[in-house]
């Protein structure tokens, strides 16, 4: 049989013998962030809704992420991705973390990883290469009404 080590295992296998190639704190996951992000909005299709500004070298963790919110009186979908920080934002991948998350017609709970396609961040770890904003994009919406969202978003520096 054969051992199969991840890039970390290796890197902290290697580091046994060879204080050189030890890891950083940053390849061992370093500090967590969990930020609650408030706000009430009409969902409306197309329009992003900027939920949090990242530093270069930080990654969203979105197995971690979710949303609580009020009945928003229409049926919502979403996706959830980034934007540049340029003064005119540019999408870099509008669903990179969730995928049609269907927030339904009535108030509740949904984990980014009951999106109807988990964005790709949740098999290839993604780490910002410049300062980032994490952005909301309805892409369904009927006539929506006023809402509370309560936007719970875990991140790691490194």
């Amino acid at each position: 049989m054969a051992n199969l080590f991840s890039t970390l295992a290796t890197a902290q296998n290697t580091a046994t013998t060879n204080g050189a190639d030890r890891p950083s704190l940053p390849s061992y996951g370093g500090k967590l962030t969990q930020l609650d992000i408030a706000i009430t909005a009409t969902a409306a299709t197309a329009d992003p809704l900027y939920l949090l500004r990242l530093p270069k070298g930080a990654r969203l963790l979105a197995d971690q992420c979710s949303v609580d919110y009020e009945d928003p009186g229409t049926s919502v979908v979403c996706h959830i991705g980034d934007f540049t920080t340029a003064s005119t934002p540019v999408v870099i991948d509008v669903d990179r973390y969730a995928t049609s998350l269907d927030l339904g017609s009535a108030a509740g709970r949904k984990e980014f990883s009951e999106a109807g396609t988990k964005g790709v961040a949740f098999l290839t770890p993604y780490v910002t290469t410049a300062d980032t904003w994490i952005v909301v994009t309805f892409s369904s919406v009927g006539a929506g009404v006023s809402a509370a969202y309560n936007f719970h978003l875990v991140y790691t520096l490194g």
